[in-house]
């Protein structure tokens, strides 16, 4: 039996390891408490989805600026096309030079900064600047639209501006009373007679003795924004009796809109963007050079990560846009319905103006009507009538001769 004390040693054992023991559960209670804290922001973490960064892509427009109600306002509307498709995943930062040599400095400082996944340089007055910034650093990726430049590292956009302005060449035709186009342009370069030459095929196209007159933006220093200067030449055109002035350079070309809705019976024609809102009813239609959809198209396949899909590491990427492409057309002529849809007579068929117009869309995207982007005349490719009926004839011939020889 034990004793008294023995009882009391063997007591005091047990309260020591329950004391051991609770200390025990309060350390261990205390470490999973900490472990426990740690751990639930983790999976916190963990189970949330990550955000990647967005996307930055940058603009360097042209000379000129946003507002022209042209060639910037229309690569402003792929911008804006880009943006609502992709929202947060894409940040687009834009620069407006006011001067040529400005597109250097710009093009230097932004691709300095190392984090754009795509420069686009609208107009082809970037591309001596973009010749060295391409080179200077080759990493960076660019986009010129209206010019090419043989560089790995960018990818050219050029259009049929050839074609657009056979369209609105063939409907001024349709429309002029005294057999008198007129022409702006905004340089004499090759660039800009291509809209001169298209106009002038278009307009013989459907009249061979009209007559076209062309001239340029009387401020050089100021080709795409001298308003005044466009409205005192298409004051002069209207004045000399001609009666339809297509306009081929930016904003100088609101000027000759101007002009043209101060005087009775004419019309302007508008360039780049729909502008027959401008003056509606003066401005007969315009000659539509899709920018928008070079610039969305090019950030699509950026933020798609199909750049350079199929190309050599050599190759360049070079890409023109006509009629067949999307790149150019004409304007619905919202503004000059009742004209759009008089009947007109052109090669002894009776037609609305816009079905003629349809009618030469359609042969320009078959091939079988080839619009020069020089002086050169539009060329024809139509198959002579009647030879299917010939290689039926020949054919029946071959069989009858076969019968016969069995015959023998």
């Amino acid at each position: 039996m034990l004793s008294l004390e023995s009882k009391n040693e063997l007591s005091r054992k047990d309260s020591l390891i329950g004391d051991i023991k609770l200390k025990k559960l309060i350390r261990n209670l205390f470490f999973v408490s900490i472990l426990v804290l740690g751990v639930l922001p983790l999976s916190t973490i963990t189970n949330a989805t990550v955000k990647a960064d967005p996307t930055e892509i940058a603009i360097i427009y042209a000379t000129g600026g946003l507002g022209d109600k042209s060639f910037n306002d229309a690569a402003e509307r792929g911008k804006i096309m880009a943006e609502e498709e992709y929202g947060d995943d894409l940040v687009i930062t834009y620069v407006e030079p006011q001067t040529i040599p400005e597109f250097a400095t710009y093009q230097d400082d932004l691709a300095k900064e190392d984090k754009y996944a795509l420069i686009i340089c609208v107009g082809f007055l970037q591309t001596s600047a973009l010749e060295v910034s391409a080179e200077t650093y080759p990493n960076q990726d660019w986009l010129l639209i209206d010019a090419v430049l043989n560089k790995t590292n960018v990818r050219s956009i050029t259009f049929k501006e050839h074609e657009g302005s056979f369209l609105v060449g063939a409907m001024a035709a349709m429309v002029t009373q005294t057999e008198k186009l007129g022409f702006l342009g905004g340089l004499d370069i090759y660039l800009i007679n291509k809209f001169r030459y298209g106009y002038v095929q278009g307009a013989k196209y459907i009249n061979p003795n009209i007559s076209v007159k062309a001239v340029y933006s009387p401020d050089p220093t100021n080709p795409w924004g001298d308003i005044a200067g466009g409205k005192t030449v298409g004051t002069t055109f209207y004045a000399d009796g001609y009666d339809v002035v297509y306009a081929a350079a930016g904003g100088t070309g609101i000027g000759v809109m101007q002009a043209a809705n101060e005087t009775d019976d004419v019309y302007a024609i508008g360039v780049d963007s729909d502008q027959d809102y401008i003056v509606k009813g003066k401005v007969l239609c315009s000659m539509l050079k899709l920018v928008e959809n070079a610039v969305f198209t090019t950030i699509e396949v950026k933020m798609e990560d199909t750049w350079r899909d199929g190309l050599s590491d050599t190759e360049y990427e070079q890409i023109e846009l006509g009629i067949k492409e999307g790149g150019v057309g004409i304007s619905e002529m919202k503004h000059t319905t009742a004209i759009k849809n008089g009947d007109y007579t052109f090669d002894g068929k009776t037609k609305t103006r816009w079905e003629h117009i349809e009618d030469i869309i359609e042969k320009i995207e078959k091939g079988h009507l080839i619009v020069s982007d020089s002086t050169g005349k539009y060329s024809e490719d139509i198959p002579t009538p009647g030879f299917e009926l010939y290689v039926l004839l020949v054919l029946l011939g071959l069989a009858v001769f076969q019968i016969r020889r069995r015959r023998r």
